[in-house]
């Protein structure tokens, strides 16, 4: 009983009685800034506002049927949601992305956590003060929207709904600002990342709302996980969404996954400032390898019924000599490269290095050691990548089978689509070589960044060398060939077969060269590994912090290599 009461006293301390969140809510309101500041916002969103709402009723208002009027009254609310929206975006990120660099400044981060503070606590902080901010700001704009309630525009409970969600929609903001915030020293490079991860963000729930939108058919019967973008927050209001045979609202649901979104950034946070070993370092790779198959796993289950719907409506074209089947492997193929591409671009080239100018936990230990899949040491690195990327292929295969099939699980094998008589098959040749490729980017761009890294151990340097390997050794070429052979792209001839993705990239005649690159890549990889592993070894025989049985063992095997 008593550690219970002990975690409830934690859980307290941190969220309800956190005295980092009080003492940034007094700095904040301290003086008169936050008044002119208030001020301006209710000026400009009353100017901007009675703009939109003369354009919205117009100078015949008395002369519009009811009809009419209602969807001006409507039109009014939405605009009304946008303008929320825009000030969510620019003044939440800017409040979190201020919250650490400014400690950094003042040199003041060190002393904090010279003190027996653990990095939950003082994140937890951050984000509490900053998102109280963002709360006054949704409290000032509450009589505005409350004008479209009284006009008949909107009802009370669908503007408390849409509160909740675009609060929820700022707390998401903040928490990218405060991630950002740890990774850089200075104001400005955190305020320019801190926008580009939170356009990233929108791209991509913007992506998965339209996913989600087409295999439904509308906005409004939308998943919870693909309401994130907040253009879907008027609209999921009153939607229900099936949990287990029971309606739940969809709002409720959709809260629940932004909140798991910033418990997962916050994690990425705490591991940025937390010491090796940490529970925080931890608990973000154990939720990278959930969030990234949940993730694969909805984003099958919504791909199989449109590729269902294209190959049954007859509009994808099928190459001659090749059957519909494995067609659909390819489609399936693709989507699935460009999910893994997409995940390691974000993950491999941070985790493509080692160094002895940084924090502890950076320094050389190993190449591979299972038992630190999840601790953050560099040795555990190799084991991470290859279990996020066997996690979330595996979730793909069985969300894309799951979806054109049975509802049972009982065998993992061949589903047919109804009413077409095709088959997913995630062990074809046509589907695997997909992810063939992707898995040798993914060994390829980490052995670069290792490679580079055992010349001069620099984090900068490998996660540089490694994230060129995506960007200019891939995306670039892609366009270049494009130009250069543009008359090439369906057989992938002339300059296009020096492109590593040109079977996924071209068209579907094309596809073949996937595996071909692949083999090729695996090819560099093994040079690379042969290359590199002596350079590493020596590193790791630098590393103060082994234990004189390591140091012995590595001694005897450095002649050896």
């Amino acid at each position: 009983m008593s550690s219970e009461l002990t975690w409830l006293s934690g859980l307290r301390r941190t969220y309800l009685s956190n005295a980092t969140a009080t003492r940034d809510m007094r700095v904040q309101l301290r003086g008169s800034r936050a008044a002119v500041l208030f001020t301006l916002y209710l000026v400009v969103m009353t100017f901007v506002l009675l703009m939109v709402y003369n354009e919205s009723l117009g100078s015949s208002y008395g002369q519009n049927s009811l009809a009419v009027a209602q969807s001006r009254l409507q039109g009014f609310y939405y605009a009304t949601l946008g303008s929320l929206a825009a000030v969510v975006t620019l003044v939440a990120p800017s409040m979190g992305a201020f919250a650490i660099v400014s400690e950094k400044q003042r040199r003041s981060l060190d002393l904090v956590f010279s003190a027996p503070t653990e990095p939950k606590y003082y994140l937890v902080g951050k984000l509490l003060s900053s998102y109280r901010f963002v709360w006054l700001l949704l409290v000032l704009s509450l009589p505005f929207c409350a004008v479209s309630v009284t006009l008949g525009g909107t009802t009370w409970s669908q503007l408390f709904i849409t509160f909740l969600l675009y609060s929820m929609y700022g707390l998401v903001c903040v928490s990218f600002g405060l991630l950002m915030s740890t990774l850089c020293n200075k104001v400005l490079p955190a305020l320019i990342w801190t926008y580009a991860a939170l356009a990233c963000y929108l791209a991509l729930t913007g992506s998965l709302m339209a996913v989600g939108a087409s295999a439904s058919g509308s906005l409004t019967d939308i998943n919870p996980v693909f309401s994130l973008n907040p253009v879907c927050y008027s609209f999921i209001a009153d939607q229900t969404w099936p949990v287990f045979g029971r309606e739940i609202p969809t709002w409720i649901l959709s809260i629940v996954i932004h909140l798991l979104v910033v418990k997962f950034v916050v994690l990425g946070a705490g591991s940025m400032i937390a010491p090796g070993d940490s529970k925080e370092i931890r608990g973000l790779r154990i939720h990278s390898v959930l969030y990234s198959a949940a993730l694969f796993f909805l984003v099958a289950m919504c791909i199989g019924p449109f590729f269902a719907g294209i190959f049954s409506s007859g509009s994808a074209s099928v190459p001659s000599g090749m059957k519909v089947s494995d067609t659909l492997q390819i489609f399936h193929g693709r989507a699935l490269f460009g999910l893994l591409f997409g995940l390691g671009i974000i993950v491999v080239p941070y985790l493509s290095s080692f160094a002895y100018n940084d924090l502890r936990r950076h320094r050389p230990d190993g190449t591979f050691k299972i038992k630190e899949t999840f601790s953050g040491r560099p040795s555990g690195h190799l084991p991470f990548l290859c279990v996020l990327f066997i996690g979330s292929a595996l979730a793909y295969c069985l969300g894309g089978w799951y979806s054109i099939g049975s509802t049972s699980f009982m065998a993992f094998a061949s589903r047919s689509i109804p009413g077409v008589g095709i088959d997913f098959n995630p062990v074809s040749p046509y589907f695997l070589m997909y992810v063939f490729l992707a898995f040798t980017i993914w060994l390829t761009a980490y052995l670069l960044g290792w490679y580079s890294s055992s010349r001069k151990p620099v984090l900068s340097r490998g996660r540089t060398i490694s994230l060129f390997f995506f960007v200019l050794g891939i995306i670039l070429p892609t366009a270049l060939f494009s130009i250069l052979a543009e008359s090439d792209r369906g057989i992938a001839t002339g300059v296009w077969f020096l492109n590593p993705v040109a079977g996924v990239l071209s068209d579907i005649p094309a596809a073949r060269m996937s595996g071909i690159h692949g083999a090729i890549l695996l090819c560099i990889a093994v040079l690379l590994t042969i290359v590199t592993l002596p350079k590493v070894t020596k590193q790791i025989a630098l590393n103060p912090d082994l234990r004189s049985e390591d140091r012995h063992d590595i001694n005897e095997a450095i002649p050896a290599v």
